[in-house]
């Protein structure tokens, strides 16, 4: 039996209830918030701060500018579930390798493609 080409199989996304991930680039997700309007003053003046960073998983906090409150926090990718005393990784650190492996790339080309596409 032929295997189908990437174009003509069913859209992934359409289907799958998991993570799913796209490239962005930091300041147009920061530009999204420019014009995000805070709930106590009115105003546009929401930043987002970008913190901590585990491979291609980081940590994203919302900010008022003017009252400084943190409007939110989260990671840009979920933690897989503990298995082990181990610390629990980051799905897209572990989705990444996994294809990087299937490529016969291995560790240091994921290092690679980050350093060049990502600048990590």
């Amino acid at each position: 039996m032929q295997e189908k080409s990437v174009l003509e199989q069913e859209n992934v996304a359409d289907t799958y209830d998991g993570p799913s991930y796209i490239i962005v680039d930091k300041n147009v997700l920061c530009d999204i918030f420019k014009n995000t309007l805070c709930g106590i003053y009115n105003q546009s003046n929401l930043k987002l701060e970008f913190g901590h960073k585990y491979g291609f998983s980081h940590q994203l906090k919302l900010v008022c500018k003017t009252c400084s409150e943190q409007k939110m926090e989260c990671f840009t990718s979920p933690r897989l579930e503990k298995k082990s005393n181990t610390s629990t990784p980051f799905d897209v650190n572990v989705r990444a390798v996994q294809a990087f492996l299937a490529i016969s790339g291995g560790h240091a080309s994921v290092e690679n493609f980050a350093y060049f596409s990502i600048c990590l």
